[in-house]
């Protein structure tokens, strides 16, 4: 335990939207296709659209050749069943195949392309071998298996191509369709033209959906780069304030007081305690004397060896604090004993030390806290938002002719 009973005299680059926010002009080039992986130029949330999409639509293919498969097998037609198997064996093979890459995402627009069109030439057989493949009747009322995976697949291929050659493989499949439609059944052809018809009705609404999709889900982005870079912006903000307001705090608490001490003929230019203080002074605003993580005690002892009043002190043998606590309870321990010599007109002060408070506490003429004038921030800034800054806690009560106790509280980490 320590005791004394005497006097003693010893940034940040800000942001801008337009450098981060992804693309929204809808003049730009369509962005899909969707390649899996983070994308440099796409947000997150288009980033889990993307995934989303390819996965959905990975499912749905292979789901739908499958069950076409299944189905195109069940009902071949009549002397025709081998070569149906092997025709549709192919087919869900390739489809199972390319619902993995849909899945897994190719990494360029080149093998989006590549993988759309190679999925038009499993297409075109599958339509230009329905005289063998698929039932007559089938083909006039729409119920072929071969018109459901076409179906499913445009609309697929809109969301990995762009748009000119998503269209065309719209296009290109319903054309192999109808060619094989008219080899199987002439005579229902009118039928099946209908339903061909509509084939690139769907790969267009696919088309816009995608599109608005997209769009909004890049807007969605923009938003949130926008609303992060104003969050960015008042962080960097604040941190100026904070440490304008800890420098602040750090000239009143040094410099400032002991030139005003001066200038009132409150202590001699020539005492030996104001040479020291002013080299002390020195070092803190130099930043030099910051204080190490471990064990705080030291530092406060210091504070309380060069205080202008006798401090009678109670504390551990040893106080650990982070460094950011110890900083601030060393500035409020130093603020707060100053203010005792200035203006309590007591020549002593007692403190008290503990694991998880310093209380400071004379016996002088004490003072209203409500009457503490605006322009005098010496115990605002320099006590109380000095803790809160930290994390601690700073609470003060004096009455006039009762003293003041200050008590510095943190948190035990």
């Amino acid at each position: 335990m320590h005791r004394f009973t005497e006097p003693v005299f010893p940034s940040f680059v800000s942001l801008s939207p337009a450098d981060s926010s992804p693309s929204t002009d809808n003049d730009a080039p369509y962005s899909l296709p969707m390649v899996s992986g983070e994308h440099p130029t796409r947000g997150a949330v288009e980033e889990q659209l993307t995934r989303a999409a390819q996965r959905i639509l990975a499912v749905a293919r292979a789901v739908v050749a499958l069950v076409g498969g299944l189905l195109g097998v069940m009902s071949a037609p009549a002397g025709h069943e081998l070569r149906t198997a092997v025709i549709v064996i192919t087919v869900v093979a390739w489809s199972l195949l390319y619902g993995r890459w849909l899945w897994r995402g190719p990494q360029t627009d080149l093998t989006w392309a590549g993988l759309a069109w190679a999925d038009v030439a499993v297409l075109a057989v599958a339509g230009l071998t329905q005289p063998w493949t698929v039932p007559a009747v089938s083909i006039g009322n729409g119920q072929g298996w071969v018109i459901t995976l076409v179906s499913v697949s445009v609309v697929v291929h809109q969301w990995h191509t762009r748009m000119a050659p998503g269209l065309a493989t719209a296009l290109a499949v319903t054309a192999a369709f109808l060619v094989g439609a008219w080899w199987t059944t002439p005579e229902l052809w009118v039928g099946a033209l209908a339903i061909g018809a509509w084939t690139p009705v769907q790969a267009v609404l696919s088309r816009v959906l995608a599109t608005l999709l997209v769009q909004g889900a890049r807007i969605a982005d923009a938003q949130e780069t926008r609303a992060e870079v104003a969050r960015r912006d008042a962080a960097v903000a604040e941190a100026v304030r904070a440490d304008e307001r800890a420098y602040n705090a750090m000239l009143h608490d040094t410099a400032a007081t002991t030139l005003l001490m001066v200038g009132l003929g409150e202590v001699g230019s020539n005492h030996a305690w104001v040479r020291a203080q002013a080299a002390r002074d020195l070092t803190a605003l130099a930043g030099e004397a910051e204080t190490p993580e471990g064990d705080a005690l030291p530092a406060l002892l210091e504070v309380v060896t060069a205080s202008r009043v006798a401090v009678d002190l109670s504390a551990p043998d040893i106080l650990p604090l982070s460094p950011e606590i110890a900083r601030a309870v060393r500035g409020a321990l130093r603020e707060a004993l100053n203010n005792v010599a200035r203006h309590s007109g007591e020549t002593s002060a007692k403190v008290i030390i503990t694991a998880e408070s310093v209380v400071i506490s004379d016996r002088g003429r004490g003072f209203r806290l409500d009457a503490v004038p605006e322009r005098r921030r010496g115990v605002a800034n320099s006590i109380v938002e000095r803790l809160s800054s930290a994390g601690g806690r700073a609470v003060i009560t004096s009455a006039p002719g009762e003293g003041t106790t200050v008590r510095l509280e943190w948190d035990r980490g």
